[in-house]
């Protein structure tokens, strides 16, 4: 007799994480689970023995830790356990958490919420809960037909109801509304595995379906065997096993519901190998279909052999050995390595077993990547080619995708630079059914900038002096990388002289030395200052000016309250509307305008405030004086007298 594994079955991710989560909290003093953490009652016992417990509600927990197991619960139970201080944890599969939360959804948007799965089964009952229990609880297609009409219908579903069935009710439920919001969120585990149980069962003679009779998904896989024309057994040990079963029978078949462990499933295995009369040394797990360990005995360029302790030799052409094809099989493996690989026939032609590493790689990524996904753990992938609108990566024997927005932490223009390269990302959207996988390097690297933004924030001090490296421009400013994070040079710290555009001073990739202005860790802000490395120009050029000179300058600016003229490269004064002209005016453009070039006298120097106050009419009155001194000293000359002694005093300024 030849027994055959189904390619899915057994525990599901959800299940085997609430399993995890209880064995870690074992052993400890006051911890429960609230009711049966799954439908086996196997595993159950085996906790018990660890030390925890099963309360039925929390009525009998008062103290300790509370494990809410995979089929979920309702909001209240939460809100309990908080108000008896309990330590809850949650071990509700992702999936059954997803229709929980849609249920309340579709309920706050005004639809009737309708639950298609077993009235009676916790996980639909967790769900209607979340519906604040308006929830209608349809199992069967005669149910449907006899639900009134509702003009907007919600639908959700039990995770490990059948697709089949749940398609043909939804189809019922469009003739009872004028809208209907379908949440089809059934696990595409529970998919994978009744399918896999089907095809197997059409062909063996006897299927063996192993799991908890009170677990609904198991009883479900038994149905559907029984439906595809197989002789079926429902057993929750290999202790119920009987020999007569398979006394007439050339083939059999295994499955094991989303409750069942594998070490169960390994003892049934064992047992029915045990009831081979004609001593076959079969090793089951080399039948189509299932996945073992082998290791690499000899590497070709197109090639590899694998012992993998059968009667004959594996290969693995390279083809199937990683994703993407290698150009050579050493490429991937080398002699000695451990590897598993998928067995896709065990008795060819040539009297050797045909392999696949990517197969076998697949089978298991998809778990990989969903526990990654919930974990929200990072994972390795190497860059296969540059593709429209992002980048083709290997992950785990998959093909998977990071859009071109989830590369950097700006937008890259050329992608194929990063082709070859391997680097870390996170997974933000898994599709097994669809074969997606969506993943995100700029997540990674935003947790990297972060953790290093907090570092430097928590050294950095204002008037500190950096280096870094200008990376953007902008018309206000520049971005300047100091080592992990941005600071922003304002165009006004660029330059001592006025900048119109931050190209006047620096370019991208340059390296400067910057001064810290201001720090705002909170925001994650920092300020910087370039021409505060540097000497302020205007305190060498006002050396060279002093108080009571007469100087030429250039308007430069006009104001209500007077004109500003330059008088130097670096340096540039206020004329006071009142010091413009010796009579009143109302405003400086009366008189001035921009560019015009005038005299004007330094009547004051304030290198505190790098202020210096100019005067036009002053500098005309020391013109005036200059010239009329000219004049009297001619007329001294040739009269003996002067006028100026007689009629000076007239020309005297009172200031």
């Amino acid at each position: 007799m030849k027994v055959y594994l189904a390619e899915h079955r057994g525990f599901c991710y959800g299940v085997k994480r609430a399993v995890e989560l209880a064995q870690e909290n074992a052993h400890t003093k006051n911890v429960h689970t609230l009711g049966p953490i799954i439908h086996n009652p196997q595993v159950v016992g085996r906790l018990a023995v660890q030390g925890i417990t099963v309360a039925n509600d929390l009525s009998q927990i008062n103290v300790g830790k509370v494990i809410i197991r995979s089929h979920g619960v309702g909001p209240q139970v939460y809100n309990e356990a908080e108000a008896k201080e309990l330590t809850l944890i949650d071990a509700t599969c992702p999936h059954v958490k997803k229709a929980q939360q849609a249920a309340y959804q579709l309920l706050n948007q005004g639809y009737q919420v309708v639950v298609v799965g077993e009235q009676h089964h916790p996980e639909v009952k967790s769900i209607v809960e979340w519906s604040n229990k308006t929830a209608v609880v349809i199992e069967t297609q005669l149910e449907a037909e006899q639900l009134p009409f509702y003009p907007r219908l919600g639908v959700v579903v039990q995770t490990t109801f059948a697709g089949g069935d749940f398609e043909a009710i939804v189809a019922i439920l469009k003739t009872k509304c004028d809208e209907i919001q379908v949440e089809k969120t059934i696990c595409n585990a529970t998919e994978a595995r009744q399918k896999a149980a089907i095809e197997l069962a059409r062909t063996v003679d006897v299927m063996i379906v192993v799991g908890g009779r009170n677990s609904a998904n198991t009883s479900r896989l038994a149905e559907l065997c029984r439906q595809a024309g197989s002789t079926v057994y429902h057993i929750e040990t290999q202790d119920e096993l009987k020999e007569e079963w398979f006394e007439v029978a050339n083939t059999a078949g295994i499955t094991a519901g989303a409750s069942t462990p594998d070490w169960i499933i390994e003892e049934v295995v064992q047992t029915m190998q045990e009831f081979n009369k004609e001593g076959e040394q079969d090793i089951l797990q080399l039948e189509p279909g299932v996945i073992v360990k082998g290791k690499i005995v000899g590497v070709r360029i197109d090639e590899v052999f694998v012992d993998i302790g059968y009667k004959a030799e594996g290969i693995i052409p390279k083809e199937v050995l990683a994703y993407p094809t290698p150009e050579n099989a050493g490429d991937v493996v080398n002699e000695g390595d451990i590897i598993d690989v998928f067995v896709i026939e065990s008795d060819s032609l040539e009297g050797s077993v045909k392999l696949s590493k990517v197969r076998a790689d697949k089978i298991v990524a998809w778990d990989k990547l969903q526990q990654a996904l919930e974990k929200e753990q990072s994972i390795d992938v190497k860059v296969t080619e540059a593709v429209k609108g992002g980048l083709a990566v290997a992950v785990f024997g998959l093909r998977g995708f990071i859009p071109a927005s989830q590369v950097g932490l700006r937008f890259v223009q050329d992608l194929s630079q990063h082709v070859g390269e391997t680097f870390a990302v996170l997974p933000i959207e898994i599709d097994k059914e669809k074969n997606k996988v969506i993943l995100s390097r700029r997540a990674i690297l935003e947790e990297e900038r972060n953790k290093l933004e907090t570092e430097i924030f928590a050294k950095i001090t204002i008037n500190q002096e950096l280096k870094g490296i200008v990376t953007r421009l902008a018309d206000f400013g520049a971005f300047v990388d100091i080592g992990g994070t941005e600071g922003l040079i304002h165009i006004s710290d660029l330059a001592w002289h006025r900048v119109k555009t931050p190209a006047e001073v620096v370019n991208v990739g340059d390296e400067v030395s910057v001064i810290v202005l201001k720090v705002d860790a909170q925001a994650k802000r920092l300020s910087l200052g370039l021409k505060q490395t540097l000497r302020d120009p205007w305190f060498d050029a006002v050396e060279t000016i002093k108080e009571g000179t007469v100087v030429k300058g250039v308007v430069s600016k006009l104001a209500k309250f007077g004109a500003f003229v330059k008088i130097s490269t670096d340096i540039e004064g206020l004329v006071h509307i009142s010091e413009i002209s010796d009579r009143r005016i109302a405003n400086a453009s009366d008189v001035l305008t921009v560019g015009q070039e005038v005299k004007v006298s330094v009547l004051s120097i304030d290198k505190a405030s790098k202020r210096i106050a100019l005067s036009i009419v002053k500098a005309q009155e020391d013109a005036d004086r200059a010239e009329y001194s000219a004049y009297l000293n001619t007329q001294e000359q040739q009269f003996g007298v002067t006028l100026g002694e007689k009629f000076g005093h007239l020309f005297k300024r009172e200031d």
